[in-house]
């Protein structure tokens, strides 16, 4: 480590406090890669440790560990694995047993980059970090998502442990993380917002006319359009656009909307201003006591969808004007406004952009890049964004880091060569939502279109945004899925955080919900933490992997993958080239066994060895079979090398 750099100065600090009197504190068991030795008590898969030394001790082993290492340049994505966090959750933990859930911290995710390593991840992707709003909190600690500053972190994010540090900012903090996960070859890729911003965003005071605007008495029950003519959950195409705007509930929705409080009541706008200025009030508030209007809420850009709106967020206006593809059938007195067309500015842009805004946006990813020395993005909604934004965005990028990472949230690999085209290396994609109803006929078509594929998607049946895996079918489905996304052609293995412990409870529900729209708890919104206790978590299956695919990357190529046949409720997929096979099984009832002939399967090959069995009882590895009876839910994964 550079002896000026930031997890140096970390490193240092910690040190020198390392035999200060402070009171100990409990971590999961689980966090102690290091072996730190001192322990003071032990409890139910808790260790009691002074933080300080433990912390020293943690970042000595880093640095070890590091010599087994070196910063790749160029990310090979064929052999990545991604782990995705929610900072503030991920190392969130009781850690004085006084029953307070104390936020994770920049510094305390350090602790987990080994058990990171273990599991094969070299791409830490972080959801949002920046500042959120905290006022239309969602649950009890509100959305990261609705973030009110692109230059500044949520403070919460900083560790106590380092107060002394002076003129050590959080900033600081976050740069001292990035450098401990490029010492164990971990790219660090963030949320970047640039289509929403929080309701009372720090733009408003100087740019009011950024954000969109309705009248306060239209706050309650604000919701989109229904659109009867149209089915469940349609994209808005423009052939589509006319019977939106001669429905009826339209017009009805587009009167909601007010101009801009310094273009509704300039005098009185500055009025508000000056007062701000002089008492630190919250400007938002202040224009819903005085003028009668506020931020509008958030919505899907999908036409009659079910999600709720989003509450704590309003869409960033990024064209002056409105699109020629909807002026007839708008009245020329218009408030602006946002629906399902508007907010897919890259199919229907204006003609005026608000370029002022866009330098702002463009400004925010070099700070994040110049500040941080992240190594790449996803883009939240980019696929929404107009088109000449989303060039300069991603031109600014890739002049600081051409080898940047760049994540696109589109949902659906058909989508796949429009992502390329632009400019992404990365998308989320299909599989966690063809993994919400884990058929043969899902599985088997997603498996076919995957080697067609110009760019890489996420493999997963999770994301911070569905329900966890275990809540549709418990741990041994889970496991099962966890060994199917690890051997995909063009497909990265991904972990939403929590996974490794089967945790259950989720970040979010927005995507295939099986809640019912129930009120549980949910990362996104509510002070939760991960079950890092679990007696029986998922870490060593995930090491196998890591290790298994590791020795067989010579064969795992797109052009060596097969699907092979396979009796009901079972797939089989592998590679194979010369005289190496792969071939892994998958039964995919949970109730019934499932028999499989290996030498009609792949002829030729069998017998052939089972090296790895998802199973937590009875697991057969190590044994040379010609046919296998697969237990419900249990995936293996076989080779063959004449």
């Amino acid at each position: 480590m550079n002896k000026k750099s930031k997890l140096r100065l970390v490193q240092d600090y910690l040190s020198i406090h390392k035999d200060k009197e402070m009171e100990p504190i409990w971590i999961p068991a689980v966090w102690n890669e290091c072996r730190y030795e001192c322990i003071l008590a032990e409890e139910e898969g808790e260790i009691y440790v002074h933080p300080y030394n433990f912390l020293t001790e943690h970042l000595q082993y880093l640095s070890k560990l590091s010599w087994k290492y070196s910063l790749k340049e160029h990310t090979d994505l064929d052999v990545s694995a991604i782990y995705s966090s929610l900072v503030r959750y991920s190392t969130a933990w009781d850690y004085k047993h006084d029953g307070t859930i104390e936020s994770g911290t920049f510094l305390r995710f350090i602790i987990l980059l080994p058990l990171l390593k273990k599991m094969g991840i070299n791409i830490l992707y972080m959801l949002p970090i920046n500042r959120y709003s905290k006022l239309n909190l969602k649950g009890d600690i509100g959305s990261p998502y609705a973030v009110q500053s692109l230059f500044h972190i949520d403070q919460n994010l900083h560790d106590s442990l380092l107060d002394g540090m002076g003129n050590f900012t959080i900033h600081d903090e976050l740069g001292a993380l990035v450098e401990a996960c490029h010492l164990l070859d971990i790219k660090v890729v963030i949320d970047f917002i640039p289509r929403v911003t929080a309701r009372n965003s720090e733009f408003i005071a100087e740019h009011p006319d950024w954000v969109y605007w309705i009248n306060n008495e239209e706050l309650e029950g604000f919701a989109p359009p229904l659109i009867p003519e149209l089915g469940f959950f349609e994209e808005c195409t423009p052939g589509k656009l006319e019977t939106i705007y001669h429905s009826q509930k339209t017009a009805a929705f587009l009167s909601k909307f007010s101009l801009p409080p310094n273009e509704l009541n300039p005098v009185l706008w500055e009025q508000l201003k000056q007062r701000v200025a002089k008492t630190g009030e919250e400007i938002l508030t202040l224009v819903e006591q005085e003028m009668g209007i506020t931020t509008s809420p958030a919505h899907s850009d999908w036409i009659n969808d079910v999600q709720p709106i989003w509450t704590d967020i309003t869409f960033l206006r990024l064209y002056k004007d409105f699109s020629p593809q909807v002026r007839n059938f708008i009245s020329s007195n218009q408030a602006p406004y946002v629906l399902f067309d508007t907010i897919k500015c890259n199919d229907y842009p204006g003609e005026e952009p608000n370029l002022e805004l866009w330098d702002v946006l463009e400004r925010a990813v070099r700070f994040s890049l110049e500040t941080y020395n992240i190594d790449g993005f996803r883009i939240d909604i980019g696929h929404v964004l107009p088109t000449p934004l989303l060039t300069c965005i991603f031109d600014t990028i890739k002049e600081i880091n051409p080898n940047a990472i760049l994540i696109s949230e589109d949902l659906f690999n058909r989508n796949h060569l429009k992502a390329a085209n632009t400019g992404y290396n990365i998308m989320l994609g299909s599989g966690w939502n063809v993994m919400t109803q884990i058929t043969k006929d899902n599985l088997v078509s997603f498996l076919e279109e995957l080697t067609n594929l110009k760019i890489h998607v996420f493999a997963c049946a999770e994301t911070a945004d569905t329900p966890r895996i275990t809540s549709r079918g418990g741990v041994e489905l889970a496991r099962m899925i966890a060994v199917f996304n690890q051997f995909l052609p063009n497909a990265i293995p991904y972990i939403t955080t929590g996974f490794e412990m089967n945790e259950e409870q989720p970040l979010n529900c927005g995507l295939g919900d099986n809640t019912n729209g129930a009120d549980i708890p949910r990362a996104f919104f509510n002070v939760m933490r991960i079950n890092w206790t679990n007696p029986a978590s998922m870490l060593p299956l995930l090491a196998q992997l890591r290790d298994l695919k590791k020795d067989w990357l010579g064969l795992v190529k797109p052009e060596n993958f097969f699907v092979a046949l396979s009796p009901d409720n079972v797939v089989l997929y592998g590679y194979m080239y010369g005289d190496q096979t792969l071939i892994c099984c998958f039964n995919l009832s949970a109730d019934a066994s499932a028999h499989v002939d290996l030498k009609a399967a792949v002829p030729g090959r069998s017998p052939m060895t089972v090296k790895l069995d998802s199973s937590l009882t009875a697991s057969i590895a190590g044994q040379t079979l010609n046919s296998l009876l697969l237990a419900p839910n249990q995936a293996l994964v076989l080779v063959n090398q004449k």
